[in-house]
């Protein structure tokens, strides 16, 4: 987003403050939320159940019976499967709870440019200003 001089009014920073605030305190509840989520997952079988925690981590793992006749590598297998599962589904629920679509998600390098260029048009918008209110400080009143 290109910002330019001058597209922006006092009514649009109030408004644009007023809208971060009410997304700050939305995201803050929504973090203590997420400390809440477990994801589930299954392998494909349906052999093996697991569990993770908000951060992920592992809290359970379930085993049907049948697993007996499985061989090492493939109940390892399965466990990795379902253990992958649930973390997918705590992903896809700490996602769904913020509400932020992957194609808004931009990285700190893009917000500090971004920020960079609103405050170099800021900047050069209130020097203007500052100008202009000298110019008209220094003129007569009889002249205007």
């Amino acid at each position: 987003m290109a910002w330019r001089v001058m597209d922006y009014t006092d009514d649009d920073v109030d408004r644009i403050l007023r809208d971060n605030e009410r997304e700050l305190a939305r995201l803050a509840a929504a973090a203590a939320e997420l400390q809440l989520i477990t994801g589930k997952g299954e392998s494909r079988s349906g052999l093996t159940t697991a569990v993770v925690d908000a951060d992920g981590r592992l809290q359970s793992v379930a085993f049907s019976p049948r697993v007996l006749r499985l061989d090492v590598r493939t109940l390892a297998e399965e466990v990795v499967q379902a253990v992958r599962q649930a973390q997918e589904d705590q992903g896809r629920q700490a996602q769904e709870l913020l509400a932020v679509p992957q194609s808004q998600i931009i990285g700190l390098e893009d917000i500090q440019r971004q920020f960079a260029e609103f405050q170099d048009m800021f900047g050069a918008e209130t020097a203007e200003r500052n100008d202009r209110l000298r110019r008209l400080g220094q003129q007569d009143p009889r002249d205007i």
